[in-house]
């Protein structure tokens, strides 16, 4: 086989490959919470509404996409405010369809442990298949869901801005076949 023709073989059978695959795309899909308790409560509890839609790389594929997954949510203490006492929180990072539905039990993305509330204090939590069902059954559904983030203070009151920051790939397929 000549140079040329073999060339022109693979070319072809990577443009049958290409069109024939899923393609995988990550973003990010970042949420920013403040997080707020009253003088006295060692409680905090604070949810963020997620519309899919709102993602360029989500409504670019909505019709072709085969698969949404989170792949790690980065939590990061943005600002810690001048009257916030608290110092550390233990909790979790939760995913519901919607927050007010005492009867529909949560996907937990996370556990804080012993998270230092200092400004830039970062933990990474990863992915799991029940997040990645739960985030292609929202896109299928109603399209968005709520993130929670709770948990307990050591001194109250709390004040500070959180930013999780989710790692996201979504597989679509290229519709060339």
């Amino acid at each position: 086989m000549n140079r040329r023709a073999l060339r022109t073989a693979l070319v072809t059978l990577g443009l049958c490959t290409l069109a024939a695959c899923i393609v995988n795309l990550s973003f990010d899909m970042p949420q920013t919470f403040t997080v707020l308790s009253a003088a006295g409560v060692t409680s905090v509890s604070q949810t963020q509404h997620v519309n899919l839609s709102d993602y360029k790389e989500i409504s670019d594929h909505k019709n072709n996409i085969k698969s949404l997954d989170l792949d790690s949510a980065d939590v990061t203490v943005t600002k810690a405010y001048s009257d916030n006492a608290a110092m550390v929180v233990n909790g979790t990072v939760k995913l519901k369809k919607n927050a007010a539905d005492t009867t529909e039990t949560p996907v937990v993305v996370g556990t804080l442990t012993n998270f230092s509330i200092q400004q830039g204090t970062t933990v990474r939590l990863p992915g799991s298949p029940a997040i990645d069902a739960f985030l292609l059954q929202q896109l299928q559904t109603a399209g968005s869901f709520d993130v929670i983030v709770d948990g307990a203070i050591n001194s109250a009151p709390a004040h500070l801005d959180l930013t999780v920051l989710m790692h996201a790939s979504l597989g679509y397929d290229t519709g060339l076949f």
